[in-house]
């Protein structure tokens, strides 16, 4: 161990109260009266050992049977099956954007507000951008079992356990060696299969033999499937929706030129008059004078990946009381994205006179409208704008210029591999009557991200175009085409790691026998440190990968966290409990900040009748600013989520003194408005109260169930600047506006990231708009509230067989947020800033078994909601208030044990291969549906078998 972890350790004992209970779903009966005759176990959210039945807050347990009977195979499609679990990061987001993770989302409050453990231990976070625990890091073939709990849990684990706490635990003695194969088919063309191999053993039995060790490996692989072979997300267009999110920066440019009688022309495109006749484009809605080109066809609904993962444990009695254990892991992810040919976007100086594809003429189309003032060729003046009535040539003169995209070198790919590496050395046991568990965790996600095909460098591209080497008119030759293999990149863009190094010691006991019951006590402490090191290699650390948005700076940075916690259970009265709950956390960054925060918690528990339990709950959290957060250097945001007039030169939608024309290459009136953002060391840690209410009922040996009310605020919010807010108050807010001179702009990027020449608060309306400066700031308040409902019935059939039923649904009271001075925006039941909230969601499952015969069915449903409204969107037939259907489906399976060891399973995921409701929303480059919350594949056939050699 090292000094500064021993260090952290020796300097963090405190002593708070804490508690965290929670109630198994399956389990959620009430318990009976001689709890002595049941056994005492470990439960996530709480450091004292308990009958799981007497909890007094939920949790839902997903059993190895449940996985198996769900045909899942990742830990992102296991996590995905939770009612509760919405609009997490899953793989097809990750297309087009920066690497390969997947993540939680309890209460679709945002993933960063759910804690994910493995073996109720933390694990790294994510090592790109600003992500959490990646579950692709978890080895979903060793997994026993998931608890998943539905409430805060900062007053035991911390930072982040604000929505709930997502808790993986492995196998821990096992026997034998058993391999398994799995392998699906997609019933709609195109891909999307995969595949998989798992071997596991172990040997060494605890009991007689004092130790046992086992291992699982894994290996799967998926395929790709594209957008061009779903109808429901092959193109740009919607007419259908009255979207159009195809590109305006085009392969047959808008020309700016002049021509020989000294007429000048801005972003003149000839085939938009002819209704873009063209493979590669199509007409854009949003424009009079661009063509826009359909970049759909070329990306991944569902990227390539290959998933590997080993994990071993091994356990050693020291005696009766005492044990020594270790555990490794080590998972290995690889993932190729394809998405949209590269936009060329730095200025160039134009196509050459003289450049091979140089037109000799260029026709002007008929429809098109001519100025006043224009002179024709037979040396006419026009005295006012006229109208073309048939096409006419015109000779251009000097370099002309034009938007580009990179069409014939394809789409661009990126290669993402991402490795994870987990090491546990621990004991526990029993001393002098106490319960113990301590150990020391390493974890390390480290990750590479490369251009893979169809990346280009503008330092290799401008001198093409402005040699004329490269045709921006028309399709490529053979000659140009070469010269663009030439300017394609490799080679690794980033790399980034991100470590935690974690002891802790928890304890418990029962300290003395009250009239209504024992009292018991936990405490515990713990030490980490976390690091991040995110570093962009010079092409993309210079911005010159051609499409990206500028430079990608690199965030390094570490921090130290102490920790202390405490558990007390009170008896109170006959059938009545108390909980109380604290945790005390001292924070400190590498980079001179720091902060404490104290987490309470209170909870109480009466069953007044064996077959009623009565539970609630009041708790306080934090979330502690990522590293992320603070450290992200000022770079490129992108663009604002909705369209806006520059307030200086576009008041009112109305430019002045003609500074815009229509389609010139600087946009400024009702278009979406260039961003910057940036970290800030100074952020504060978000601050929840969480509350819960519940039933849990037991009628019958044979119903049980449960009904829970939850509600959370969340306070401080870390969020970029409200685009919202800014532009409500142009005066107010000056400060977020940043202009520069066009006489001395040279329209690019410099090394730290600010555009060259930028100036803040400047109100000069001969200044265009650089970007709205949108910084992280604790600004905003998130809000959501709901109900959880469990049902459960089981039934033994003599003569005929078990039957089982479970009902588990999330329906949401209320879901929101609010911004400082703004009005309160409610989300639910819609699409908005963060995604879509649909108010009810539920999973029903139906189980029959018979001999050595098991067959289930699953009825998955979302409710339907309000579709997202884009003003940058809207065309001629955009409906206002459009629905989202719901999206439901059905998934079953049939297994068959007859052959001793032999376990034979063929299932169906989306028997009637329902499509997803189509949506004018997605959070990536994937059009027509939402690719959060809905699987684009369809029915899906499985077959998986599995046998145990000994």
């Amino acid at each position: 161990m090292s000094y500064s972890i021993r260090k952290m350790f020796s300097g963090s004992l405190l002593l708070t109260w804490a508690f965290m209970a929670q109630s198994v779903w399956a389990q959620e009966n009430a318990p009976t009266s001689d709890n002595s005759k049941l056994e005492r176990v470990e439960i996530t959210g709480s450091g004292i050992k308990r009958v799981a039945s007497e909890t007094a807050l939920p949790i839902t347990s997903i059993t190895r049977e449940d996985i198996d009977r769900s045909g899942a195979t990742t830990a992102q499609d296991l996590v995905s099956m939770i009612p509760s679990n919405f609009g997490g990061t899953v793989i097809s987001t990750n297309v087009g954007s920066t690497g390969n993770a997947s993540t939680a989302n309890l209460r679709q409050l945002g993933s960063k507000y759910t804690l994910v453990l493995l073996n109720g231990r933390r694990v790294a976070n994510y090592a790109f951008g600003n992500s959490p625990v990646d579950l692709n890091s978890i080895p979903v073939s060793a997994i026993e079992r998931i608890d998943v709990l539905r409430d805060g849990a900062s007053a035991i684990y911390g930072a982040d356990a604000i929505a709930g706490v997502i808790n993986f635990i492995l196998r821990k003695d096992f026997q034998g060696l058993e391999v398994s194969a799995y392998a699906t088919k997609v019933d709609q063309p195109g891909g999307g299969n995969t595949r998989s191999v798992n071997v596991s053993g172990g040997f060494g039995d605890l009991s007689t033999q004092r130790f046992n060790v086992l291992f699982s490996a894994n290996r799967e692989e998926n395929q790709r499937l594209q957008a061009k072979d779903r109808s429901f997300a092959n193109s740009a267009k919607r007419d259908d929706l009255g979207i159009d999110n195809s590109s305006p920066r085009n392969g047959i440019p808008n020309l700016t030129f002049t021509d020989t009688l000294g007429n000048a022309y801005t972003a003149l495109n000839p085939l938009r008059y002819k209704g873009c006749d063209s493979p590669e484009f199509a007409l854009n809605i949003r424009s009079a004078t661009e063509c826009g080109t359909d970049y759909v066809k070329y990306i991944d609904l569902i990227p390539k990946a290959d998933h590997d993962n080993f994990v071993a444990r091994g356990v050693f009695q020291l005696n009766d009381d005492n044990q020594l254990y270790a555990e490794a892991a080590y998972t290995k992810d690889k993932l190729l994205a394809a998405y949209s040919p590269a936009p060329f976007t730095n200025p160039f100086n134009g196509y050459p006179v003289g450049g091979r594809f140089y037109p000799s003429t260029i026709t002007l189309p008929k429809g098109m409208t001519l100025p006043a003032g224009y002179k024709m060729p037979n040396g006419t003046v026009l005295q006012a704008d006229t109208v073309l009535g048939a096409d006419m040539a015109v000779t251009p003169t000097g370099p002309i210029r034009g938007r580009w995209r990179t069409v014939a070198g394809g789409g661009r790919n990126d290669e993402t591999e991402t490795t994870n590496y987990r090491v546990l050395l621990g004991a526990k046991g029993i001393i002098a009557g106490w319960d113990y568990d301590t150990g020391f965790a390493y974890s390390r996600n480290e990750g590479t991200i490369s251009f893979g095909p169809g990346q280009y460098s503008y330092a290799k591209l401008t001198p093409l175009l402005e040699s004329g080497q490269i045709n921006i008119f028309g399709p490529q030759d053979e000659v140009s085409k070469a010269a663009l293999q030439n300017a394609q990149l490799s080679g690794i863009q980033r790399s980034a790691i991100s470590e935690s190094k974690e002891v802790d010691l928890k304890v418990s006991k029962e300290l003395s026998k009250w009239t209504y019951g024992p009292l018991a006590l936990a405490l515990g402490a713990s030490a980490r440190q976390e690091d991040l090191d995110q570093i962009s290699y010079p092409v993309l650390a210079s911005g010159d990968a051609v499409g990206s948005d500028g430079p990608v700076p690199g965030v390094t940075g570490s921090r130290k966290v102490y920790g202390l916690f405490g558990e007390l259970s009170v008896p109170l009265y006959k059938d009545l409990e108390m909980q109380l709950a604290a945790r005390y956390d001292k924070l400190k960054n590498s980079f001179g900040s720091s902060f404490s925060k104290l987490s309470p918690k209170v909870a109480l528990r009466y069953q007044p009748v064996k077959e009623v339990l009565l539970r609630s709950s009041y708790g306080q959290g934090y979330r502690a600013p990522t590293l992320y957060e603070n450290l992200r250097p000022f770079t490129s945001g992108g663009a604002t989520s909705g369209v806006f007039n520059d307030p200086i030169r576009c008041p009112n939608g109305v430019p002045i003194n003609n500074i815009n024309p229509v389609g010139d290459l600087v946009d400024e009136c009702g278009v979406q408005l260039t961003t910057a953002t940036e970290g800030d060391k100074t952020l504060k840690p978000e601050k929840s109260k969480q509350f819960s209410l519940g039933v849990v009922f037991q009628p019958t040996n044979n119903f049980s169930g449960s009904v829970d009310y939850w509600d959370v605020k969340i306070s401080d919010a870390i969020v970029q600047k409200s685009e919202i807010q800014v532009m409500s108050d142009p005066a107010k807010y000056s400060s977020y506006f940043y202009r520069f001179d066009p006489l001395q702009y040279p329209g690019g990027w410099v090394d730290d990231g600010k555009r060259t020449g930028a100036i803040q608060g400047s109100t000069n309306p001969n200044f265009p708009l650089a970007y709205l400066y949108l910084p992280f700031e604790n600004t905003a308040s998130i809000f959501a509230a709901g109900v959880d409902i469990n049902l459960n019935y089981r039934q033994k059939i003599e003569g005929v067989g078990k039957i089982a039923i479970n009902f588990d649904g999330t329906v949401y009271t209320k879901h929101g947020y609010q911004y400082p001075g703004l009005p309160s925006v409610s989300d639910n039941g819609s699409y908005k800033d963060f995604g879509s909230t649909p108010k009810w969601r539920h999973a029903l499952t139906f189980t029959y078994t018979t001999g050595p015969w098991n067959a289930s069915l699953t009825h998955n449903y979302t409710a339907s909601y309000k579709d997202f409204t884009d003003p940058a969107s809207v065309g001629p037939n955009y409906p206002e208030n459009r629905t989202v259907g719901a999206y439901q489906t059905i998934d079953t399976q049939f297994s068959w044990t007859g052959i001793k060891n032999l376990d034979l399973t063929f299932g169906i995921k989306n028997l009637l291969d329902k499509d997803p409701p189509s949506s004018r929303k997605s959070s990536g480059f994937q059009v027509g549906y939402d690719e959060k919350n809905t699987n684009p594949l369809g029915r899906v056939y499985y077959l998986r078998a599995k046998y145990k050699f000994w």
